[in-house]
């Protein structure tokens, strides 16, 4: 049977930071693997889901409140509700934003286990950055498995008691979008070049 993995983001960075992880669990016969969307960053993504073709599986609508406290609070219900809906068997989150903590606390709500992006980033500042370093430190406590991107941020969670049988250093996700990002340029490229203008022009250039 398919292991059911719910990925959830809200912003651009941390789709950039998922979007492959994403295509290769859909590419892996062990995995059905789907997307929720929580709106944090709702005008930025369109032009990055068209470029990663990635498919939303749930979209959901929070309406910025003037306080910080009831954005997240109506975060967590919406993301509360996709988790009770769609029962994945693995939850993953990524980085430090308001929807990597909701989503990993709905996820502990509802005993679903949670994969870390890019664990154990820390400032030691709680203020610094603001929600974030405290958001981090929380999704840690939560997490079953960290993904960490460098042996320091391993550190830092062996430092607090997560167990080393739990942290798996990956490196940057973020790298393996700039790589599939140049592969595409590339090859965009090579087609651009089989044009009979560029090489029109090409051949008459100075």
């Amino acid at each position: 049977m398919k292991k059911k993995v719910l990925i959830i983001f809200g912003t651009r960075p941390e789709l950039i930071k998922v979007a492959l992880l994403y295509k290769h669990l859909k590419k892996n016969s062990n995995f059905s693997a789907k997307v929720c969307f929580s709106g944090q960053h709702k005008d930025l993504v369109k032009d990055l889901l068209v470029f990663f073709q990635i498919k939303l599986d749930y979209t959901i609508d929070i309406k910025r409140h003037k306080t910080l406290g009831g954005t997240c609070a109506k975060l967590l219900e919406k993301l509360n509700q996709v988790i009770i809906k769609d029962k994945p068997d693995l939850v993953v989150v990524q980085g430090d934003t308001s929807t990597a903590f909701f989503g990993s606390l709905a996820a502990f709500y509802n005993k679903v286990s949670v994969a870390h992006v890019e664990a154990g980033l820390r400032t030691f500042n709680k203020f610094s950055p603001f929600p974030e370093e405290i958001n981090r430190k929380l999704i840690s406590s939560i997490a079953d498995v960290h993904f960490a991107p460098t042996q320091l941020a391993k550190t830092h969670l062996i430092d607090e008691q997560v167990k080393k049988n739990r942290i798996i250093v990956t490196g940057n996700t973020v790298i393996d979008a700039f790589k599939f990002t140049t592969k595409q340029i590339i090859n965009k490229l090579d087609v651009f070049k089989k044009n009979p203008v560029y090489k029109k022009i090409n051949k008459n250039k100075i």
